[in-house]
């Protein structure tokens, strides 16, 4: 009896590890072609007009073309401190895969190059910051469901959101872009570049939130578990936000269940499936859009 019960606790955990593996194998390909969508963005409409979408990008085309430093070393250098401090706030598994993503998108800026379609074919500005945010959003959103950051300024963005007080990731994203954006105009001494980019950085932006989880940012997760302690811990140290539990019954099955209610934020999204999946593989989990939450780590309210 006891072997019989030894055996199928091992054929469970060999389908779990299995699962897992899985996952992290379909997660690496969504990263591979997250980055070169966002190479093939970069390299065909937006470094060679001196534009970017902000973040370690914007660094890597400033001294692109001041010290001729290819745009993947940069990437990489900015990227280095950051990977360090990751991976003791954020997580093995978010940096590993964000490590993995901007060591791909440094080798694909180098790897393909569009030199010769791109002196052949003269783009207008407007059309090539569209494009270029257009492209960049599609690879940046495919990154952002691996579970994933792009490096630079999402990495930096939720470093500081962990290591300080301050409420807003997305005000801290913001913050950081905008000084990105300013040194590309005083550098290149070029209004039009700056303002350019900022479009492009908003096309980008808005793109991710179509293609990731829809239009708007703010989404409701209801979890209905029996591993109550195992869900909400996580949410609470991770995710660094609140949970309402409510105790509840099925209707078809007349058992007990807890029902545990949050607000997040679209980038959390991937982060509170894996928790679901490595802690109650069974637990329900439904999400959906609100237009608008007030509150701590939301909006203030006015």
């Amino acid at each position: 009896m006891k072997e019989n019960v030894r055996k199928s606790i091992r054929k469970k955990e060999f389908i779990l590890k299995r699962m897992q593996f899985l996952y992290f194998l379909k997660d690496i390909i969504l990263l591979a072609i997250g980055a070169y969508i966002i190479s093939f963005g970069t390299n065909m409409f937006l470094l060679p007009y001196k534009m970017t979408t902000g973040g370690a990008s914007g660094i890597a085309t400033i001294m692109y073309y001041i010290a001729n430093i290819p745009m993947g070393v940069t990437i990489l250098i900015v990227n280095l401190p950051l990977f360090l401090f990751a991976i003791i706030k954020l997580g093995k598994v978010f940096t590993i895969k964000t490590i993995i993503s901007t060591v791909l998108l440094s080798v694909f800026l180098e790897v393909f190059k569009y030199d010769q379609i791109i002196a052949k074919n003269s783009v207008d500005l407007l059309i090539a910051c569209i494009f270029g945010g257009l492209i960049c959003g599609i690879g940046l959103s495919l990154t952002f469901k691996a579970g994933a950051s792009s490096g630079g300024s999402d990495l930096l963005a939720q470093l500081i959101y962990k290591l300080t007080s301050v409420q807003s990731l997305s005000q801290v994203l913001l913050a950081i872009e905008l000084v990105i954006i300013s040194a590309v105009i005083v550098v290149f001494q070029d209004l039009n570049i700056g303002l350019y980019s900022i479009i492009s950085m908003f096309i980008s932006t808005k793109v991710i939130d179509i293609v990731f989880e829809g239009v708007n940012n703010t989404k409701v997760a209801t979890i209905i578990t029996k591993k109550t302690d195992a869900v909400v811990e996580p949410i609470l140290t991770e995710l660094k936000r609140g949970a309402t539990i409510t105790n509840s019954i099925g209707a078809h099955t007349g058992e007990e269940n807890t029902t545990i209610t949050c607000i997040i934020t679209r980038s959390q999204i991937a982060k509170l499936k894996q928790i679901i999946r490595e802690n109650d593989s069974n637990a329900i989990l439904y999400i959906y859009t609100v237009n608008e939450a007030i509150g701590k780590g939301f909006k203030n309210i006015e």
